[in-house]
């Protein structure tokens, strides 16, 4: 049979070019995005203005002044004004988790309550109990990019997951990653006299606590050893005993939310006992016990939740600058006004006052001491609503060494590094995850907005709210 060469050639010519046609260029398929004349703030503190960023398909791919913009981007033009920072990160919160159950009924046997009814709840996975949260647009609004979320609960409530805030409304879709840790603290079983269980006190948690590690090691073996001996019995299956594996093995950190300097001690104790690694989370005692904590190599995510000044300190503080400003009164005339003021008060007083005044310098220094000892630290919001983090950071800033800038290292690459995540964000980078945000001035300074929020590459436009 003969064949037309001719025919053929025309045939696969025509099939070429509709395979090319039907083809789909990545540059089509995934277009581009781009912020341009931008000043850049990197996570080492560096600006580099006149500066462009391109991502697409969620991934940064260049950053840097007279970068090329691709033809197919969508282009955001900052006008050589607007500034860009790494997204903000939430080391711990838990908004959008179920409500703890209350009016639990009476127990029959409480010294030997299901583990639900006891507090542990290790093999909850927050990507389960996603409920609608207005914190979550709040936060996103507030520079928000990207939540390490946790659960409500009592002394285990279950594992910590990230989640990226690119939406208002979160699902299982919006999860950055697999679950990171496992969430713990000292609170003791839910209910209320007549129908609270064990445990019931801090001792009788850490007691709990044990006694479960213990048996999850005991579980793994028997199942480890079952795999090999058909022969003997097979063990029942437990999920609450097999989500704590990963802290038995030592594969996840323990994210423990405590604040005395006597509970981080017994936290100490428990990681004497099994080894595991610890992350403190809020921690508003944590200084005090600073060089210990570098020795363990702990990191904490502190909380920003510090009371305001006493109003008595605050107005004497005042009194006392406005006293400085005077050039008629000398020093020995202040020296006197201010031995008369103190005393009008009572040596009862004076010593509640001194005892106030030390607790509360104490509390607010809590967080820039933890830096200066050089101990890794980030930030939790730790209950505090994200309208509320400005009036805190603002309050921080004004009576400690701590700078604005200090804080946005912190709730950016510090908060990515505890959670070990910094290979994907906390930094505008090359082939990092572009979580972004654009302001219009320099970032938690009086008057600045935020223009626009980045989160996985996607863009959430807050200009006209």
């Amino acid at each position: 049979m003969k064949i037309n060469k001719t025919f053929v050639s025309i045939v696969s010519l025509f099939t070429m070019l509709m395979v090319l046609i039907h083809t789909p260029l990545l540059a089509q398929d995934v277009p581009a995005h781009a912020i341009t004349n931008v000043i850049v703030h990197m996570a080492d503190g560096s600006v580099v203005e006149n500066s462009n960023i391109v991502w697409r398909n969620g991934i940064i791919e260049q950053v840097g002044v007279n970068e090329s913009i691709p033809f197919d981007a969508f282009v955001i033009d900052g006008g050589d004004s607007l500034h860009v920072y790494p997204g903000l990160i939430d080391g711990l919160a838990t908004w959008g988790s179920p409500d703890i159950p209350r009016d639990l009924p009476r127990l029959e046997n409480p010294g030997k309550p299901t583990y639900d009814r006891a507090g542990a709840q290790p093999n909850r996975i927050p990507a389960h109990y996603l409920n609608e949260d207005k914190s979550i647009e709040a936060a996103m609004k507030a520079g928000f990019t990207l939540v390490s979320l946790g659960l409500d609960g009592q002394m285990l409530p279950g594992h910590i997951q990230p989640f990226n805030l690119s939406a208002a409304k979160l699902t299982q879709a919006h999860a950055f990653s697999d679950p990171l840790a496992l969430q713990g603290s000292f609170d003791t079983a839910p209910g209320s006299w007549g129908s609270g269980a064990y445990p019931s006190t801090q001792m009788g948690v850490m007691a709990y606590f044990r006694q479960l590690m213990y048996d999850a090691s005991a579980l793994q073996e028997h199942m480890m050893y079952f795999e090999n001996h058909s022969d003997m019995s097979q063990p029942e299956q437990n999920d609450v005993l097999e989500a704590l594996f990963p802290l038995v093995n030592r594969e996840y950190p323990l994210f423990f939310e405590v604040d005395s300097k006597e509970e981080i001690e017994r936290m100490f104790r428990l990681q004497d006992e099994f080894g595991f690694e610890v992350v403190l989370v809020s921690a508003k005692e944590a200084s005090a016990l600073s060089e210990e904590l570098k020795a363990r190599n702990i990191a904490v995510l502190a909380s920003l939740d510090v009371r305001e000044m006493p109003d008595w300190l605050e107005k004497e503080i005042k009194e006392t600058e406005a006293k400085d400003q005077e050039k008629s009164i000398s020093s020995d005339d202040q020296a006197d006004n201010q031995d008369v003021k103190k005393m009008e008060l009572t040596e009862e007083e004076l010593v509640f006052r001194l005892k106030q005044k030390q607790a509360w310098q104490e509390e607010i220094n809590n967080l820039a001491t933890l830096v200066k000892s050089g101990i890794p630290t980030g930030f939790t919001s730790d209950g505090l609503s994200p309208n509320e983090i400005q009036k805190k950071i603002n309050l921080v800033t004004e009576y400690t060494s701590l700078s604005k800038s200090d804080l946005i290292e912190l709730m950016t690459i510090q908060n990515a590094n505890i959670l070990g995540i910094s290979n994907r964000v906390g930094a505008i980078k090359e082939g990092n995850s572009a979580h972004l945000i654009l302001t219009d001035g320099p970032l938690f300074e009086k008057g600045t907005k935020i223009h626009v929020q980045v989160s996985q590459g996607v863009i959430n436009d807050f200009m006209e709210d």
